[in-house]
């Protein structure tokens, strides 16, 4: 890590997030067409780094934020948590201010912390923490996980190669573990992954879809165990206040892989 901050500038048009929902619409069962402003999750899709091939890890990640002298077998996209402040325009010059927060060892794994202000308009429109594990251990299943939360709604989804090929390519991201069925298995794995960021993008659209009249103020989350490609999903609400949902998204085997809350606010 050569730096502790980034500036990312972005025009923030709209043809990636049409790309985006061109790619999610088979998946879900209302399909709203773009507005004026960004739908949840699809800033996922800007501010990403514009780095050269030779510049990649030897997993096709970036690698300006990776620790130093630590010889890590695998990255994950552990969690983080998305702060709502302003609706995001399109066709905006936009900044994005992107911090290390924090660094640490522990035991195999080393943890980065980063925080992203999206500046557009002048103000901060949204506020995002990432956090990034690497590991030097390859990948092993774990004991499983379970939800003990009844769903009020749920949804079940597969997401195909051709859904983790489209978000590799929309989101600039060469990771190869998305893509590369004969990599994802020498990090252990049985086959490609589903992008943590997708995952968040999966949720995000599915609750859009579920309600009208409702405007998320943050969404703070978990990856807990991995989401294959092929892999049939099931993705769950339950309501835990008048404002506040527990969302997860679960396996084919039931098992806990993604948790989260979301709080949200009535439109007045």
């Amino acid at each position: 890590m050569s730096t502790r901050k980034w500036i990312l500038m972005d025009k923030l048009s709209s043809t990636h997030s049409q790309y985006l929902k061109a790619s999610l619409y088979s998946y879900f069962n209302v399909q709203k067409p773009l507005g004026k402003f960004l739908p949840n999750g699809y800033h996922l899709l800007y501010f990403n780094p514009k780095h050269e091939e030779t510049e990649l890890s030897k997993d096709g990640y970036d690698s300006h934020q990776e620790p130093n002298d630590f010889q890590f077998k695998r990255r994950l996209w552990a969690g983080g948590k998305l702060d709502f402040i302003k609706p995001i325009e399109y066709n905006q010059e936009s900044v994005c201010v992107e911090s290390i927060l924090a660094s640490k060892k522990l035991g195999n794994n080393h943890i980065i912390t980063t925080e992203r202000e999206v500046i557009s308009q002048g103000d901060i429109s949204l506020i995002e923490k990432r956090t990034l594990a690497y590991t030097t251990d390859l990948y092993k299943r774990l004991e499983p996980q379970y939800s003990n939360k009844i769903p009020l709604y749920t949804h079940e989804l597969k997401p195909t190669d051709t859904l983790l090929l489209r978000y590799s390519g929309l989101t600039f991201n060469s990771h190869k573990i998305h893509y590369n069925k004969t990599y994802a298995k020498q990090e252990g794995y049985p086959t490609t992954l589903v992008h943590g960021p997708l995952s968040i993008t999966l949720l995000l659209e599915w609750v859009d879809s579920l309600f009208g009249g409702l405007i998320i103020k943050s969404f703070q989350y978990k990856n807990i165990a991995p989401l294959f490609a092929n892999e049939t999903l099931k993705l769950a609400l339950s309501e835990d206040s008048h404002n506040k949902f527990s969302v997860w998204i679960e396996n084919s085997q039931g098992e806990l892989c993604v948790n989260g809350t979301i709080e949200v606010e009535e439109i007045q």
